[in-house]
């Protein structure tokens, strides 16, 4: 009976279908959410057991959405978690009064730049954030153009119309009250981390951190440190479980009750007329140059001589580009000439650092003396300096680096270790990394901590600084 029902369902105009859906596409799991033209729920959102490894998969993934569901709404939203999504800055004298087509070819040569490969197959989608420091910055995504031919047709299939494709990474709006003006969200998802900011008197701020950087966490959390005090502040958590900075509100985007709102936040703006500053992606189609050439022969020569002069101006912006990228490779070439000075500058300067050593004879005993009480000044150090919450469990050498593992009580152990190990060794010829820290959340209100020390020998550069 139930098949009866399902198979009943889809019969057309047999009930009503929304106005609109959105999708969310994960690499795990799949969720649906319709709703009407003012943005207020139909129905019940839903999960869909459909996964999506990468963008080339997503009209397979739509396809088997709209086999499990019933038809999709008249227009249809799509945010997928996999969508690659970065931010590039260009100087603002390079980009102003550009039109948008040719502003569009400088955004992707410059992306081909960044990922080192070629976006002619590419369709693009971009988004001015601010104008800084003579610097304009750009919210970019993009996707196969085919890839995104598939997935239009593949929701027509399904009953609707593709209106947009992004990423789902930077809603304009605090989740946790949307009325709140001044916040601060830290967004993880599987390929990457987003960190937003909003004041009441400044646009929406924005960094991306991509995992795949090992870097990517300090970058974070030296991110988050400079942002200085905010009124409210949370974190969006997708099927990525990260350690990130504390915040007021965390949110966990993995089951229906906690994606709803989140959601429906996204349907209130995608149904405004005039859309808010997102890269969204859409579906444009191309005439098809043989169709052309074939019916040439059969239109007037009135459209011939439109023709020509259509080409004429293709001609004219095709050079207008070409003497863009003319300019910019002058510009290039100018940065290159000026660092070439700067590393010649840094020569004479390194060349007078070396003389400088070779005939400062206090240098060498003092790097004997260091090398010798390292081991003991160490272990006297953790010893002194180790708080009462915190326990040492190993210390290990790896070519250049000393790691200091343990367990803490609380979170704020590590960095007391850290800060007083810096203050008393720092003659030693060692630099600091910041403690890295897990929470292992086998309290009830949280921990114990995995910690980490790192020290790194700075060679003989670190005994240049004398005692005071």
């Amino acid at each position: 009976m139930s098949l009866i029902n399902r198979l009943w369902s889809r019969v057309p105009f047999v009930t009503k279908r929304p106005t609109n859906t959105l999708l969310l596409i994960t690499e795990a799991k799949a969720f649906r959410l319709d709703f009407d033209r003012s943005g207020r729920l139909v129905g019940n959102a839903e999960m869909i057991a459909v996964t999506c490894a990468s963008s080339d998969k997503l009209p397979e993934c739509v396809t088997a959405i709209a086999l499990r569901s019933k038809p999709f709404g008249h227009k249809v939203w799509l945010l997928y978690s996999g969508l690659f999504m970065t931010l590039l800055s260009m100087p603002s004298v390079q980009v102003e009064g550009v039109d948008e087509a040719l502003l569009g070819q400088l955004l992707q040569y410059e992306l081909e730049g960044l990922t080192g490969q070629s976006t002619m197959d590419m369709q693009l989608a971009y988004q001015l954030l601010s104008n800084k420091d003579e610097m304009s910055n750009y919210w970019v995504s993009q996707i196969k153009r085919l890839t995104l031919t598939e997935l239009t047709k593949a929701v027509k299939k399904g009953g609707g119309r593709l209106r947009g494709l992004m990423h789902p990474a930077g809603l304009p709006v605090f989740v946790q009250d949307p009325t709140q003006e001044d916040w601060l969200r830290m967004e993880c998802w599987s390929q990457l981390c987003v960190g937003l900011k909003k004041t009441s008197d400044s646009a929406l701020e924005m960094q991306v951190f991509a995992l795949s950087d090992r870097q990517w966490r300090g970058q974070l959390e030296k991110w988050f440190a400079l942002q200085g005090l905010v009124e409210q502040s949370e974190t969006l958590l997708n099927n990525t479980y990260e350690f990130l900075p504390e915040t007021h509100y965390n949110r966990h985007l993995s089951t229906v009750d906690g994606i709803t709102p989140w959601l429906l936040l996204w349907a209130g703006l995608l149904v405004k007329r005039d859309l808010p500053a997102l890269p969204l992606l859409k579906y444009q189609s191309k005439l098809n140059a043989d169709l052309i050439l074939m019916a040439s022969g059969g239109v007037t020569a009135l459209i011939v001589c439109l023709g020509h002069f259509g080409y004429f101006q293709y001609q004219m912006v095709e050079f207008d580009a070409k003497s863009k990228d003319l300019q910019r490779i002058e510009t290039v070439l100018n940065g290159m000439k000026k660092t070439l000075a700067t590393d010649q500058e840094n020569s004479a300067r390194l060349k007078i650092t070396i003389d400088k050593l070779k005939s400062d004879s206090e240098v060498l005993p003092r790097l004997i003396q260091g090398l010798q009480d390292r081991p003991v000044k160490l272990l006297e150090a953790i010893a002194k300096g180790r708080p009462k919450n915190l326990l040492v469990e190993r210390i290990e050498t790896s070519k250049d680096e000393i790691k200091i593992t343990g367990i803490s009580l609380d979170s704020t152990s590590p960095n007391e270790l850290g800060t007083y190990l810096e203050q008393h060794l720092a003659l030693l010829g060692w630099s600091f990394v910041a403690p890295t820290k897990k929470n292992m959340e086998l309290m009830p209100g949280g921990g114990p901590w995995e910690y980490e020390i790192k020290l790194r020998d700075l060679g003989v550069d670190g005994f240049l600084r004398k005692p005071a």
